[in-house]
């Protein structure tokens, strides 16, 4: 199975990453080459969107977790959203949801984003991020 990658700009510098099919060892370079590609030290937010996403593989947790550890590390945040069974279930079996942002859907999210004072909105199905505040 394949891999679709979207790697859409956000205001305020943020990237938002919706991957389908299949993350496993034979897709993981390419989705490593586009975040290497995108994710800097000026991307304040990411936010990975798991909703197409049908497998999960070890090999892709690992770019999941390289991907957060270099938001920490930038001092941005790390939002994951939209993630099917088979694939939360993957992340709970390693117990690796623990300290993630994980949200079951984007209104889920957009309350989150709201309380932490980072404002989602929505206008046909593309989102515009305004962060005004850490």
């Amino acid at each position: 199975m394949s891999l679709e990658i979207n790697i859409s700009p956000e205001a305020n510098n943020g990237k938002r990453i919706s991957i389908a099919g299949s993350l496993d060892s034979n897709t993981v370079p390419e989705l490593q080459q586009r975040i290497d590609d995108e994710i800097n030290e000026s991307v304040i937010i990411t936010i990975i969107d798991f909703k197409n996403l049908d497998f999960l593989s070890s090999a892709g947790l690992r770019v999941i977790f390289k991907t957060k550890k270099i938001m920490n590390n930038n001092g941005g945040k790390f939002l994951l959203v939209n993630l099917q069974p088979q694939i939360k279930k993957v992340f709970e079996i390693i117990k690796a949801l623990d300290g993630m942002n994980v949200f079951k859907d984007q209104d889920e999210m957009n309350e989150y984003l709201t309380a932490s004072r980072i404002r989602l909105k929505t206008a046909s199905n593309n989102w515009n991020l305004s962060l005004s505040a850490f």
